[in-house]
């Protein structure tokens, strides 16, 4: 058992120096997946709004919007990366990942 211990440990110590970069490619790939239909969204709601507004809209959801979200969640994804602990922070990384591409393959098969 120590062994194995021992093996995720590890695996969290290799990644324990790029949490802040690890927590950015994930929040990355949320907008990636999910910003068209939150734009569509918008959209919608925007639809019988003047030219101008509609373009306003987009400007600051695209501008102010999708940055903070990223400035704002990345530190947030950090923080539950870290509260995995040492044993199995490396897992987690690992099994969201692979979530985060489960998810990315469902999403392009319905687009």
């Amino acid at each position: 058992m120590s062994f194995l211990t021992d093996l995720l440990i590890g695996l969290t110590n290799a990644f324990r120096p790029h949490l802040t970069f690890i927590a950015s490619a994930l929040v990355a790939t949320l907008l990636v997946i999910y910003g068209n239909n939150l734009n569509r969204a918008v959209w919608a709601m925007m639809r019988n709004a003047h030219f101008i507004v509609r373009t306003l809209v987009f400007v600051a959801l695209c501008a102010i919007g999708y940055g903070a979200l990223t400035v704002y969640l990345i530190p947030f994804v950090r923080r539950l990366l870290a509260m995995a602990g040492p044993v199995w922070m490396g897992v987690l990384i690992l099994a969201v990942f692979l979530l985060m591409g489960w998810l990315a393959e469902r999403h392009s098969r319905r687009a």
